[in-house]
């Protein structure tokens, strides 16, 4: 038998459910030990993933204020799709063996929105956790088996691992990939690709390896391959959410810049709007890099078009808000970075730009409300908060 993981989304479709998991019921924050800093986004992830396997609704709920906390932090979204796949071992064996029903509910599509979002985020995001799923299927599979008379679980378990040893090269490189194995996913990869003419999903999956190894080179190979195979698919192919096309140039984008081609991550971004013109990243990655070049308009256009596109998404708000800052255009860029505010509650960051952009325009009871909110809101390791304390003293001490 042959367990992989599935994830039966459209590009469209998880576009859709992104919506969706954006008016979920906010849960409680977990109580966490007494030293914990509840502003800070990666506490709350280490918290989680210790619950996992053990207190899976617990871990997700501490992985959705992560989220909030630093809602640009790819990894944070990604485990709490796992967490939230754990929760539920009989609905997560139903979707990994591709039960249609379970996979077009209105929950895994929410779910799986949550993947698809880490990945425009950071298309080479760790997927070593999908690890934990696989075994939490397999220990469903053998209680399964158990309960039926096949054997006791050890003996059923020790069957299943042996037939693994055969199972198609593709997914003995997964395998090793969530073991951290990379070389022998890498080789295991490659033999598969060999027999696989159709080879697209395999190169994807090795590029992503060789980006986590930090070998650049090698990953664009893998991802330019990728992209020839996708485009010779029939539109009637089913795409997944992980093998679009835009998705994919976005990694050769992602990659190019690590290589420091600017041009060429310019010329993949702009291909992965013509894949889909509603993919505001690349507009988020072209502002980025006109950015780094000092090329404001570009930069504040690129942004407008990613704020259209998404006027919900807090970060692209904030990211719009500080361009502007930087721009002097500091009316347009408080509207902005208030708005964001009001999107995430508990997101820092834009509260720290917009003191500083009030207190430019001499508003300096607001720049004080706004410092005041910062410091509150940030975790106890935020860089800012030094110089966010000092600007404090200065304006509380002139007399506000």
């Amino acid at each position: 038998m042959r367990y992989r993981p599935i994830v039966f989304a459209s590009l469209l479709l998880a576009a859709s459910s992104a919506l969706l998991a954006q008016h979920e019921k906010e849960p409680k924050r977990p109580k966490m030990p007494a030293q914990a800093d509840t502003n800070d986004a990666h506490q709350y992830y280490n918290f989680a993933l210790e619950l996992l396997g053990h207190d899976d609704d617990k871990a997700a709920d501490a992985l959705y204020w992560a989220t909030r906390l630093e809602p640009t932090w790819a990894d944070a979204f990604y485990a709490r799709r796992v967490a939230l796949l754990l929760a539920d071992p009989h609905r997560l064996t139903q979707y990994w063996a591709g039960d249609r029903r379970t996979i077009q509910s209105d929950e895994i599509r929410r779910i799986d929105s949550l993947f698809y979002h880490a990945l425009t985020l950071n298309p080479f995001v760790s997927q070593r956790l999908d690890r934990r799923l696989f075994e939490t299927v397999i220990d469903e599979i053998t209680k399964k088996y158990e309960r039926a008379g096949a054997g006791n679980s050890g003996e059923i378990r020790y069957y299943i691992d042996r037939e693994m040893n055969n199972w198609p090269a593709a997914d003995r490189a997964w395998l090793a990939y969530g073991d951290g194995r990379y070389p022998d996913a890498l080789r295991l990869y490659a033999e598969a690709i060999k027999a696989d003419k159709r080879n697209g999903p395999l190169r994807l999956d090795r590029a992503r390896i060789f980006a986590n190894m930090n070998e650049p080179d090698s990953a664009l190979a893998e991802l330019t391959a990728a992209i020839e195979d996708l485009r010779k698919r029939d539109k009637k192919d089913l795409i997944f959410v992980y093998q679009s096309k835009a998705l994919t140039e976005h990694s050769i984008g992602v990659v190019q810049s690590r290589l420091g081609h600017d041009d060429a991550a310019k010329e993949a971004y702009g291909r992965a709007l013509q894949e889909d013109l509603s993919y505001y990243p690349a507009h988020v990655q072209l502002a980025m890099l006109a950015i780094a070049a000092k090329d404001t308009t570009n930069a504040l256009t690129e942004m407008d078009l990613a704020v259209q596109l998404r006027p919900d998404d807090a970060a692209a708000r904030y990211l719009y808000g500080f361009t502007l800052a930087g721009a002097g255009k500091l009316a347009d860029a408080e509207t902005h970075l208030r708005k964001a505010g009001e999107l995430n509650s508990v997101y820092a960051a834009p509260h720290f730009v917009l003191a500083q952009v009030l207190e430019a325009q001499s508003k300096k009871a607001d720049a004080v409300t706004e410092y005041r909110t910062f410091l509150a809101r940030a975790a106890r390791v935020d860089p800012r908060r030094a110089e966010a304390e000092t600007r404090l003293a200065a304006l509380s001490g002139s007399g506000l």
